[in-house]
């Protein structure tokens, strides 16, 4: 195959050069001249393969209570679809652990990672851990400090022992504590535990990103009881958590919920101050998610008309709202759906209005009532659309670049980049400064690995959005390059690594090194 193409990029390169010309060039360590000749090359887009890139993609949901089966691999291993059986894992890129802040810490300093904890969360944690690995999938955390609609306290017993004042509500027959989120025992021991979480997960390598932090109803941060009795403490709480997980997730991006009420003691009012609010979270480097994609009374004007000024901004992830579990035809119907196949497009068609980078495969612990399950056999055909059109899928559609040159030589290559996703790629958000640069390399034809890398740091991927192709121009030398024959490659590499390596993946019909190096032409230096 490699061989073959080889000579299909040589006999462009012949073309190219009778069109383009060439320029003379000291070359060989001798006193020949070299003229550098160049080759246009075109490619072709790559529009079906599923790529696992940094914050994108389909995201399986799972959690660490009683509702979690004890076959869940197995049961996502083998779900019936409308195309017959499928592997769930082979269409997503992360699985989300949703947990309680007493199932991540049972007691103090004792953690659900650490051996020694050997509680049904802790064991449950370790299995969706080892089988996330297996499968490819990076982890994603949503924590939860409010109790409210639990059965069980999100708190561990040691933060009411130690003083921490709260309120109490009851869920059915069961009587659950929450602490006040401005309470300073509380925030005191909560920071404590998200520093020793932070240590553990603020790992780019296994965690794609986190969820926010938890506090308000649903840990969606609405709804919230202070301690005053009024809202006083609203911004100085917003500011505590995102200063915090600002600080300690540095290296993976945070999400925060956008609503219209944000902090407020409401779920569902219109406050004036949440779009400052939000917007505050977003200067400071978090990123959004909602829970109520596809719902409109709950995802309507105000979250739509913000989203539009956040697209190709800041990355979304798009959570839908409705439940077939717990939401009754009659309620979908209220709001305009017939059916459960008419929610799925709802959910998707906010998803791709707002141009979300992930959305949801959501559990329920009778699979056939998941919203996992409904995906795959109400809207099979979304799954697809939304993995071949909706996540960022990007590539270089024609490039010009050296196939003949001299030793030190002076070169120019020309390459314009196109996005085939609605989602942009957020290689502009703090957690990813700098750490994604593109890069042309010269390659081992019999290694194919890099002996020369050059970084072209005018071309962001955090600029090529949907349908809006950019142009670069790009100029370097050959400077200490040996005599002989390599191959040209292009990829966009994680600078995290001692050894950096291609971290965001090409989509394009191309030949391609294992570690990812998407495969041009050949050049011969002289």
């Amino acid at each position: 195959m490699r061989k073959a193409f080889s000579i299909v990029v040589l006999a462009m390169a012949v073309m190219a050069m009778a069109a383009c010309g060439g320029e003379e060039t000291g070359g060989g360590g001798n006193n020949t001249v070299t003229k550098t000749e160049y080759a246009a090359v075109s490619i072709a887009p790559d529009r079906t393969t599923m790529y696992r890139n940094p914050f994108s993609g389909w995201v399986i949901y799972s959690g660490l209570g009683d509702g979690l089966s004890d076959n869940f691999w197995k049961e996502y291993d083998n779900m019936d679809s409308s195309v017959g059986k499928v592997r769930v894992s082979d269409y997503a890129n992360a699985l989300l652990i949703r947990s309680y802040w007493s199932q991540a810490e049972p007691e103090e300093g004792l953690y659900f990672w650490d051996e020694a904890c050997n509680t049904k969360p802790a064991q449950r944690f370790r299995m969706l851990r080892e089988g996330a690995r297996q499968r490819g999938l990076k982890l994603i955390f949503q924590l939860r400090a409010d109790s409210r609609d639990l059965h069980v306290n999100a708190c561990p017993d040691y933060v009411r022992t130690k003083g921490a004042k709260g309120f109490e509500s009851t869920t059915g027959s069961t009587k659950v504590w929450t602490p006040y989120p401005d309470d300073p025992v509380f925030q005191e021991l909560y920071e404590k535990f998200l520093r020793a979480f932070a240590k553990e997960f603020n790992n780019p390598d296994e965690v794609d990103w986190m969820g926010s932090w938890g506090i308000g109803k649903w840990g969606e941060y609405h709804t919230c009881i202070y301690s005053t009795g009024d809202e006083k403490p609203r911004e100085p709480v917003f500011d505590f958590f995102t200063d915090l997980f600002i600080e300690i997730f540095d290296k993976v991006p945070v999400c925060i919920n956008f609503h219209k009420s944000i902090g407020t003691g409401s779920g569902d009012k219109t406050d004036p101050d949440s779009q400052r609010l939000v917007q505050k979270g977003i200067d400071k480097g978090l990123c959004l998610t909602s829970g109520a994609f596809g719902m409109h009374g709950y995802y309507g004007t105000w979250e739509k008309n913000f989203i539009h000024t956040q697209r190709w901004k800041v990355p979304i992830h798009a959570e839908g709202g409705w439940v077939r579990a717990s939401h009754s035809l009659a309620a979908i119907q209220n709001d305009g759906y017939s059916d459960w196949g008419e929610v799925r497009r709802g959910e998707f068609e906010d998803s791709r209005d707002a141009c979300a980078n992930t959305m949801d495969f959501r559990y329920n612990s009778n699979v056939g009532m998941s919203e996992t399950w409904s995906w795959f056999n109400d809207a099979y055909d979304l799954v697809q659309e939304a993995i071949q059109t909706q996540f960022y899928r990007l590539y270089p559609d024609r490039i010009s670049l050296p196939v003949k040159a001299g030793s030190g030589a002076g070169i120019t290559i020309e390459h314009r980049w196109n996005n085939l996703g609605w989602a942009y790629c957020p290689t502009n958000i703090k957690p990813f400064k700098d750490r994604f640069r593109l890069a042309f390399a010269l390659l081992d034809p019999s290694s194919s690995k890099p002996v020369h890398v050059f970084y072209d740091d005018d071309a962001k991927p955090c600029d090529w959005t949907h349908d809006k192709p950019v142009n670069y121009k790009f100029s370097t030398q050959l400077t200490g390059v040996a005599a002989g024959k390599y191959e040209w490659g292009v990829a966009i590499l994680d600078m995290s690594k001692s050894d950096p390596v291609p971290g965001i993946q090409i989509a394009a019909k191309r030949d391609k090194t294992p570690e990812g190096w998407v495969i041009l032409s050949e050049i011969e230096v002289e």
